[in-house]
């Protein structure tokens, strides 16, 4: 049995980056909603899932800001036009018979790192959908990452053989390489001075 967990907040910027502002009968810019259902349905033809859950982010502060009062704090509010597609997007998901899950206090990655684990342990084929690397660390035997290289249509398939070839390093080894050189995306710093290829070669040296 396989289970796709959508990013879907992923997919969602990733579709409003790579369509035009297309627009419904009522003048409502709908890009995002196209794109999504677009590859959310293609995904349902293609890979015959016997489950699928899509999960969210919330409007409301994490630990992680409450760590760390500069987490994603450089990051661009973007327009109205493309948050407002979001109640579409969940009600086309919902018409296709796919939850959407968010909880306040938590980042859809915990989510969705939850449900696979679990799910996994359960005996469940887990593939996740998402854009971000982050997710690398969860890929395990049971557990892989359906990652976006161009567009919405060209995609990666990370298990561990893959982690490996890319990154030189085991999924739990991308772990430590995350913490050693940051994580810009997330305004998040690294070690002074050690970037990607320097955390790369130290762990490949030192293995931990």
């Amino acid at each position: 049995r396989r289970l796709f967990i959508l990013d879907a907040n992923a997919l969602l910027h990733r579709a409003w980056h790579a369509l035009p502002p297309l627009t419904n009968p009522d003048g409502q810019v709908v890009n995002a909603v196209y794109g999504v259902m677009m590859i959310v349905m293609k995904l349902l033809d293609n890979e015959l899932p016997e489950a699928m859950v899509a999960c969210w982010d919330t409007e409301v502060a994490t630990f992680r800001h409450e760590a760390y009062n500069q987490y994603k704090a450089h990051r661009e509010e973007q327009p109205d036009e493309l948050y407002a597609q979001i109640p579409l997007i969940q009600q086309g998901l919902a018409t296709l018979g796919i939850d959407s899950l968010e909880l306040d206090g938590y980042e859809a990655d915990d989510l969705r790192g939850t449900i696979a684990t679990r799910a996994e342990a359960q005996g469940w084929e887990v593939v996740i959908v998402t854009g971000d690397r982050d997710a690398l660390q969860l890929v395990r035997p049971g557990i892989c990452v359906m990652s976006f290289k161009k567009g919405v249509s060209d995609t990666v398939i990370y298990d561990e053989a893959e982690v490996k070839r890319q990154y030189g390093l085991t999924p739990a080894q991308f772990l430590e390489y995350k913490v050693m050189r940051g994580d810009p995306s997330d305004n998040i710093p690294g070690i002074k001075g050690i970037g990607e290829k320097g955390a790369q070669n130290l762990i490949q040296e030192y293995k931990s």
